[in-house]
């Protein structure tokens, strides 16, 4: 399992500002193919200023969901960090 991209990825507006909601899609390799899947997920920054991030699959996927959302949390904090979401 590897995630190629995330794309569309668009930013749900909020009025609680320590927390972002976001929405798109993931592209991963799965077992050899390529497999496009909605997600959303949300980037929450505490006092401290650490951030947490949750991920939800809005399709089903037929592949163990932990590896999934771990390789998800990585690939958004990257981006995160890289200032590449909107």
């Amino acid at each position: 399992m590897k995630i190629v991209e995330l794309k569309d990825i668009n930013r749900k507006e909020t009025h609680i500002y320590y927390r972002r909601v976001f929405y798109g899609t993931a592209v991963m390799e799965l077992m050899h193919k390529p497999v496009e899947k909605r997600i959303e997920f949300v980037i929450e920054t505490n006092p401290m200023g650490k951030k947490h991030i949750s991920v939800s699959l809005m399709d089903h996927v037929e592949y163990p969901l932990l590896p999934l959302i771990h390789s998800l949390r990585t690939k958004i904090a990257e981006l995160d960090a890289e200032g590449a979401l909107p």
